[in-house]
């Protein structure tokens, strides 16, 4: 099974369900991958997940993850296999 490698820099769309600055469009924003690996802290956007997408730490998290930001970006578009 191979495991998606991030680079630092590269755009990733954010997760269904977080929450966004207030009057901010989901179309536009993305989380940009800083290259920072440790776990985040509260209020602070890091990468996670199979399909990897963007969330906001609830809470100050104790698993290391890819830490990121929040930047207005182009569409991310995700190609998917079929079967």
């Amino acid at each position: 099974m191979s495991q998606t490698v991030l680079q630092k820099g590269e755009l990733y769309p954010v997760a269904p369900g977080e929450p966004l600055p207030r009057g901010a469009g989901r179309q536009n924003l993305r989380v940009k991958a800083t290259g920072e690996k440790r776990p985040p802290r509260k209020g602070e956007w890091y990468l996670s997940g199979a399909t990897i997408e963007g969330y906001r730490a609830p809470n100050d998290l104790t698993q290391e993850h890819q830490i990121g930001e929040l930047v207005e970006g182009e569409t991310v578009t995700i190609w998917r296999s079929k079967g």
